[in-house]
């Protein structure tokens, strides 16, 4: 029996929590050991990393114990909301990296070890690589395990920016070009390029799920197929449907405006359990709402 979606994304959190810990202390002692500015900025990243999968982690044991008499509808909002905290804190670290990076190279730049720099962005490419891929595929119904894999592959992106600028920096000082003290600080202001539309992703998806904004394609069709297979076996019009999505909890309501005397309480009921059935089969927590009504006003 495979195990619940809950298990699995903490599983997989506390994996990523690991793989962090690793991460950042190999990024710290390599950084230090080669003088290198990207390096210690991958550390800087890995290190903030603890503690957000840390926090992503609680929440998703506080999410799991349901609802509770103070919240009686859950707590499912955690999980955009640390998904928000994880985009903010990851902001202000490429912010204030590439503040640190022009000033580097307004100062005239910096010497590195490129070759143990490249070696680094090898070793921590693969590792993030691994991570990644087990994060998308653990469960992909979960936002919180989406945010960290968004998070590990910008880490694949920024150590492969490494081993490309550092084997750069090699060829430019083995040419003589006398540039290559730029290389280490140009790379962290491209990597923050790079690694800019992760935390501006994580922040939409924070924004859209709070204010109740209209799911992703992928989440509302299934539930526009489900309500149309209804309508159609038992001839409904067209209804007004509404979708929102909060972490795990998928809202639905379906609205029928009909003729007036023509349906009652039993029929709407026997609606009601056909969309329940096919909602029942996504992986989400659905809240289902259907009305039949013969008034239009009731329906806005």
């Amino acid at each position: 029996m495979a195990a619940p979606s809950s298990a699995r994304e903490q599983a997989a959190l506390r994996l990523s929590l690991v793989a962090a810990i690793v991460t950042a202390a190999l990024a710290v002692v390599w950084g230090l050991l080669a003088s290198s500015q990207i390096i210690l900025f991958d550390g800087v990243y890995a290190l903030i990393g603890i503690a957000l999968t840390a926090i992503g982690l609680g929440a998703s044991r506080i999410v799991d114990a349901g609802p509770t008499a103070r919240f009686p509808f859950g707590l499912e909002a955690l999980t955009p909301i640390v998904i928000g905290v994880q985009g903010v804190a990851l902001l202000g670290t490429i912010v204030y990296a590439s503040l640190e990076a022009v000033r580097t190279i307004l100062a005239g730049g910096s010497e590195v070890a490129a070759a143990s720099v490249a070696a680094y962005g090898a070793v921590t490419a693969v590792l993030s690589y691994v991570v990644y891929r087990r994060m998308r595929t653990s469960d992909r119904t979960s936002d919180l395990l989406d945010a960290e894999a968004r998070a590990w592959w910008a880490g694949v992106v920024l150590s492969l920016v490494v081993v490309v600028g550092s084997l750069a920096a090699v060829g430019l000082r083995a040419a003589g070009v006398g540039v290559e003290r730029y290389v280490d600080p140009v790379l962290v202001l491209v990597a923050s390029v790079i690694l800019l539309p992760t935390p501006l992703s994580m922040l939409r998806t924070t924004f859209v799920e709070l204010l109740e904004g209209r799911p992703r394609p992928e989440v509302i069709e299934p539930v526009r197929a489900a309500v149309e297979e209804v309508r159609a076996e038992f001839d409904l019009p067209e209804p007004i449907l509404r979708v929102s999505k909060v972490g795990r909890k998928l809202y639905a309501e379906v609205d029928f405006v009909v003729e007036e005397g023509v349906w009652d309480v039993a029929g709407e009921d026997r609606v009601r359990r056909a969309v329940d059935r096919r909602l029942d089969l996504l992986p989400y927590d659905v809240w289902l709402t259907v009305e039949i009504t013969a008034d239009p006003a009731l329906a806005v």
